[in-house]
């Protein structure tokens, strides 16, 4: 395969990855939650899922401190070498970081 195909297909799985990740980063709450009209046991749902993705946005910030110490890591595999991998985790961060704060509001609305 041609280099410009491997930069290609290297755009396309990222960005494949990245609508993935934006589309499905807050869960949905369970729905015997929702049809018992059950706003504790909601909130405690939205409490812990802002926690996961807090945590999912520390390990994107780990990984982007790795790839800062070892750059050659970021350009193997499928993804071209002109794709950050850097700014890639530390955008994943801030999405899932933005994700806990709407999370956080849901569960405030669920307390209130």
């Amino acid at each position: 395969m041609t280099k410009n195909g491997n930069l290609l297909r290297g755009v396309v799985a990222a960005l494949m990855m990245v609508s993935v990740v934006a589309c499905a980063v807050i869960a949905s709450p369970p729905q015997d939650l929702v049809a018992k009209n059950d706003h504790a046991g909601l909130e405690t749902w939205y409490v812990k899922e802002a926690a996961h993705l807090r945590q999912r946005a520390k390990d994107m910030l780990v990984m982007a401190e790795e790839y800062k110490k070892n750059p050659e890591a970021g350009s193997r595999g499928v993804l071209s070498s002109k794709i950050d991998m850097v700014q890639h985790c530390q955008s994943l961060a801030a999405i899932y970081a933005k994700a806990a704060d709407e999370a956080e509001v849901i569960a405030r609305a669920h307390r209130d």
